[in-house]
């Protein structure tokens, strides 16, 4: 049974100073009613009050929002809090959570990083399949998973349905629009979603740095990009991150920082011209029944 999603999230990473309540009324002002959640330490939701989890989401919709996705450093099924997360997530009925980074293990070689990675995500995935969940891998610079062809090496024998990628283009960097085509390629269905955060490459007194910027002066050719998945019919979601105020991305220049209210809405405005406001369908999560994680 084909199940409707929102087509556009907020999510609490774009104001990381934002409490639930917070968030909301930034989603309502940008007319959106979907929100993603941060558990982590100094995030919207700490992991020690997870469990909870039903409580701030009642909270979200009777205020317009509806929390439809969490976001959290999990990158075991033994970190700490993590069956406490998956449990709050059911209870409160957000059908998605996004995982961490994979990173390389210390003195350890690249294919036993990976090994360790795998083993960590098939894990989570039956915490997900245990509460009735899915799961999300974010593209992250310096993580195992932020080159295509080692994020399909890692979802390697998940299901597409069960375990997807959100593409985080905007994060990692110039790519030429033929290499995107290979991108989808290697990762085709499992991309569920795709994080929308930008920033421009300047030259500055003490070397290169990132700048905020809309989508259509950023690192990535973020139009072409949106036209390449309307024309795979691949049926994402879009999670705004902005990170616009966040971290050393800011230039040395002198010039003011940048609204980050304005750039959300100028993206925003871009990628629904580019995606629509069409509700994204998926299929239900139930797996086959002899489907076990390998």
């Amino acid at each position: 049974m084909a199940l409707k999603f929102p087509r556009y999230v907020l999510s609490g990473a774009a104001f990381p100073g934002h409490s639930a309540a917070d968030l909301v009324a930034e989603a309502r002002a940008l007319d959106l009613d979907a929100i993603d959640l941060v558990i982590a330490p100094g995030g919207q939701v700490d992991p020690s009050a997870a469990i909870d989890l039903i409580e701030v989401t009642v909270d979200c919709a009777d205020a317009g929002a509806r929390v439809v996705m969490v976001t959290t450093d999990l990158t075991s099924p033994f970190d700490d809090h993590a069956e406490d997360i998956h449990r709050g997530c059911r209870e409160a009925r957000v059908p998605f959570i996004r995982y961490g980074a994979w990173s390389r293990i210390h003195g350890a070689s690249y294919l036993d990083s990976l090994q360790a990675a795998r083993a960590g995500l098939r894990g989570l995935e039956t915490l997900c399949r245990r509460h009735d969940l899915r799961a999300l891998v974010r593209q992250m610079p310096g993580s195992l998973q932020e080159q295509s062809g080692h994020a399909a090496t890692l979802l390697h024998g998940r299901l597409p349905g069960y375990v997807g990628i959100c593409l985080a283009p905007g994060d990692l960097g110039p790519m030429a629009p033929q290499a995107w085509r290979l991108d989808l390629d290697a990762l085709h269905h499992h991309v569920q979603a795709l994080s929308i955060t930008n920033s421009a490459l300047v030259s500055g007194p003490h070397g290169w740095s990132r700048t905020p910027a809309t989508l259509t002066d950023g690192v990535s050719d973020w139009p072409r990009l949106l036209d390449e998945l309307t024309r795979r019919d691949l049926d994402v979601f879009a999670v705004l991150e902005g990170r616009y105020n966040t971290g050393p991305v800011w230039s040395h220049g002198p010039d003011p920082q940048p609204n980050p209210h304005s750039l959300l809405q100028d993206d925003l405005r871009l990628v629904r011209r580019r995606l629509g406001a069409r509700p994204v369908r998926r299929q239900s999560n139930k797996p086959r029944r002899w489907y076990r994680p390998l």
